[in-house]
């Protein structure tokens, strides 16, 4: 990896640039990594791409993230064809990118939370951070200073991830309790 860990888009809160610093607090090889709030599972990209364990479980609460993980892990061909037409549709949209964004978030409020649109709002939104209301609806506004994550950048580490973890990870979304009655010692 060249000493860089790949990472889907930018995400608030990614442990990403810490990776390093945690992983010296861990075995150098291990039989499972258990990943309970694993936003875009930074520290199972890590040590996957040190080969330090032989599966990985990464789990969020948030499902439309875990569905994004298992897509760019297991399908990522699918998942950069889909990303692609919808960001580069932002740059034809009769009514400008910055609508373009509230038109696809409102898709995915109105329940299509395919893993390409949450992508899209990712690689879109304000700081990648992830913010819903009160009703559940994804609310973060657009970045008005960029038009998201180009789709050449995101197939390059989506590959690279995929690459790592394919065929090692189990996934889930569900409360980080039930994941820790499920850990064991190794």
């Amino acid at each position: 990896m060249n000493g860089r860990i790949p990472h889907i888009v930018q995400y608030q809160g990614s442990k990403r640039m810490l990776a390093p610093q945690i992983m010296q607090y861990m075995p150098q090889r291990f039989k499972r990594l258990v990943e309970p709030f694993s936003g875009m599972a930074a520290i199972s990209i890590a040590a996957a791409s040190e080969n330090r364990a032989e599966t990985y479980y990464i789990n969020d609460l948030n499902a439309p993230i875990i569905g994004l993980l298992r897509n760019a892990i297991n399908t990522p061909d699918e998942l950069i064809e889909k990303y692609s037409d919808i960001w580069n549709e932002q740059f034809s949209f009769p009514a400008g990118h910055l609508e373009h964004y509230y038109h696809v978030r409102n898709r995915y409020n109105e329940g299509e939370h395919s893993p390409e649109i949450m992508l899209y709002l990712l690689a879109r939104c304000v700081k990648g951070a992830v913010r819903y209301g009160r009703n559940g609806n994804f609310n973060q506004s657009p970045d008005k200073r960029r038009n998201g994550t180009n789709p050449q950048n995101v197939s390059k580490n989506v590959r690279q991830i995929s690459a790592i973890l394919k065929g090692s990870v189990l996934f889930s979304a569900v409360d980080y309790k039930m994941i820790f009655q499920s850990a064991e010692p190794g």
